[in-house]
């Protein structure tokens, strides 16, 4: 028969079993953030951002680079923090340049307009 006492053994046993199985879910390198850092970054660098923002672009490479060797470290929670970081900065980065962009097309138009408006009064 089950005792009160083999219960409690088997419930901690399960309980442990779920706590290591966690812990190891948690502490697996984060791949699917790294690629998500590196397309992220791509993304920007072939949108031209490094025109606009060199330094958050230059930034995100290089908490990319350090979630990299943090992973070779097998600092894993480290590494997914950082890669998060260059996530987000890559893509501030991308919306920084793209608002930068359309500030420079809209200097142009405004001054599209002034030579219109010149030339009408000639």
């Amino acid at each position: 028969m089950f005792t009160a006492k083999t219960f409690l053994r088997l419930g901690l046993s399960a309980a442990l079993t779920s706590l290591l199985f966690l812990m190891g879910c948690a502490s697996a390198p984060p791949t699917d953030l790294l690629s998500q850092a590196e397309i992220a970054i791509q993304n920007a660098e072939r949108a031209g951002t490094s025109q606009y923002e060199p330094e958050l672009l230059s930034s995100a490479r290089t908490k990319l680079n350090r979630a990299h060797k943090k992973v070779d470290d097998d600092e894993n929670e480290e590494a997914r923090r950082m890669a998060e970081e260059a996530v987000a900065e890559a893509n501030l980065a991308n919306a920084k340049a793209a608002a930068a962009r359309e500030a420079n097309q809209a200097d142009e138009m405004k001054k599209t307009i002034e030579a219109l408006k010149q030339e009408t009064l000639r």
